[in-house]
């Protein structure tokens, strides 16, 4: 399979994957084997799915995988839309036992699926629509925040309320950080739409109206069925590790540590994300815009767990060599994330080359830096 921007379907191409209903809807807009007609490519235009998976004959044999199964990631959606359409929740007031007994139930079957996923890498390509942005992000944020948190409890610990380092109980952990990652827009809910949805730059008083967001969120959480380490993911994920972040200014370790790992996942996903204002930008990008804030606006730490487990560039994307070949992205796997295996496709002149693969760890000279917008991705 491969990733192609809907704009540039070849005629006859043949969808390799569902193209899911954006609220998590059972029965998927378009289904894996639908040949796009013009009809077809014209309605997934309108519906904001500007990239979408087709099989061909030079990806024949590449697979993208995600670490959710399906039926997680549908139940999640689900979930999620019904938190974000709660009008008791936008109303100010507290979330029900109900909703959070929901949420929490989720947010253990997304950890489980992470801890049995046979790979230990986001590798992935989210196809929402600008219109999904908030559901789909809430869910895209906690798969890479658990995929860090895994090998970061495992590698180094998860700091404990007294500051020091302990191994034991990490599914446990990983559970609460789930649901702290599931929930940590919440607070977007008491953010006017007029600013949430505003398609140009927000003016002063609506950035600081949007900065209450994590406060905001706090409080619609007061309740007992919530646990204090939740609750310091939804306060604490825009803080940074230099204290420049929000809304309490917090410094280095005395930021949460569930926070830090919210914060560079958070980024991540926006930086990659169809939103209403800007288009988003390749998983490279996105990449290189953490890895520039280590030390600076993410605790360092968290970032080496992060570049070995984020892959720059996932398979089924193309990519251009530096000397200008056209190729897409076979497998990518640790620890060079960023010199992934690559099968050929054009040469620089356009002219169609045989699909002979290149192992861009053995050819990094070959390679793209990380961050260099060289890439045809469909999110670009």
């Amino acid at each position: 399979m491969r990733l192609v921007l809907t704009r540039r379907l070849p005629s006859e191409a043949r969808l390799a994957r569902d193209v899911k209903h954006p609220q998590g809807a059972r029965t998927p807009l378009l289904r894996a084997g639908t040949l796009l007609t013009e009809a077809y490519v014209e309605g997934l235009e309108r519906e904001g799915i500007h990239a979408v998976y087709v099989d061909d004959r030079q990806s024949a044999g590449i697979e993208a995988s995600d670490p959710l199964r399906e039926e997680t990631r549908q139940q999640a959606t689900l979930a999620i839309g019904k938190l974000f359409a709660s009008e008791h929740l936008a109303a100010g007031q507290p979330i029900s036992d109900e909703l959070v007994g929901e949420i929490t139930q989720v947010a253990s079957l997304i950890a489980h699926d992470i801890c049995l996923s046979e790979t230990a890498l986001y590798a992935f390509v989210d196809l929402a629509s600008a219109d999904s942005y908030t559901h789909r992000h809430s869910l895209n944020v906690t798969v890479i925040g658990l995929l860090i948190a895994k090998k970061l409890f495992e590698e180094h610990g998860w700091t404990d309320y007294k500051g020091r380092r302990r191994f034991e109980d990490i599914d446990q952990k990983l559970a609460r950080l789930g649901l702290g990652l599931l929930l940590h827009d919440v607070g977007k809910l008491a953010v006017p739409k007029s600013i949430l949805h505003k398609p140009g730059p927000l003016t002063a008083e609506e950035w600081e109206v949007m900065r209450q967001h994590p406060v905001a969120g706090e409080q619609i959480l007061d309740c007992e069925l919530v646990s204090p380490l939740v609750k310091g993911v939804v306060r604490s994920h825009h803080e940074r590790w230099d204290g420049s972040g929000y809304p309490d200014r917090r410094v280095g370790a005395l930021i949460f540590q569930f926070a830090r790992v919210a914060a560079v996942a958070d980024v991540f996903d926006a930086v990659t994300s169809d939103r209403v204002y800007q288009k988003g930008q390749p998983p490279h990008v996105a990449v290189a815009e953490v890895r520039r804030g280590r030390g600076t606006a993410f605790d360092p730490e968290v970032v080496d767990i992060f570049e070995r487990v984020v892959a720059p560039y996932p398979p089924a994307t193309d990519i251009v060599l530096r000397d200008g070949t056209t190729a897409v992205v076979g497998s990518a796997e640790p620890p060079c994330l960023h010199l992934p295996v690559v099968r050929l496709l054009h040469a620089p002149d356009g002219t169609p080359l045989p699909p002979n693969e290149i192992d861009l760890a053995s050819r990094p000279e070959l390679a793209p830096a990380v961050g260099e917008i060289v890439e045809i991705a469909a999110a670009a």
